[in-house]
């Protein structure tokens, strides 16, 4: 799914609910859009994952040896910082504009394959691989068993469009 492809009206009308409790959270003292916008990564996100978050066809190449540890789907659009930001933004403006959360949430809800240090390496560089030094391979050079391996624990029931990645 693209930003430019229509949702279904229940899909749209879930994340507008979404959005405007973030909004209503991050009105009340003590509440930063960072922690209001938190409502959605960390908690209704589960709710529309299945609808909302796709797996781009990319795995590090430290994630895709069998023996690579911990392994996390990344957000390498950022979601938490441009959604946070996309709080702050419409509280300083005071905007109400659930399309636009709708919008950017379609948008970023797209997750490579990287180690768990990978994630944290890709985080401090602000989402610049090349200086993270992960090196990204595409989901067809992966050994056929490793394939297997990753759609059974990180995309099947984690992404929309796992029946894409199923290995043949």
């Amino acid at each position: 799914m693209t930003t430019k492809e229509p949702i279904n009206q229940e899909l749209h009308a879930a994340l507008r609910s979404i959005y405007e409790d973030i909004m209503r959270l991050a009105s009340r003292p003590n509440v930063t859009p960072s922690r209001a916008r938190a409502w959605y990564t960390h908690v209704m996100a589960e709710s529309v994952k299945l609808r909302v978050r796709h797996f781009s066809g990319f795995v590090s190449e430290t994630a895709a040896k069998p023996d690579s540890g911990m392994l996390r789907l990344e957000h390498y659009g950022r979601i938490q910082t441009s959604l946070t930001g996309l709080v702050a933004r419409h509280l300083r403006e005071k905007i109400d504009d659930a399309d636009e959360f709708v919008r950017t949430v379609l948008e970023l809800e797209r997750v490579h394959i990287v180690t768990m240090r990978e994630n944290y390496d890709v985080m401090r560089t602000k989402g610049d691989y090349a200086a993270a030094g992960v090196t990204l391979l595409p989901w067809s050079e992966i050994d056929m068993d490793r394939r297997q391996s990753l759609w059974a624990s990180m995309l099947r029931g984690k992404v929309a469009n796992a029946a894409a990645f199923l290995p043949d």
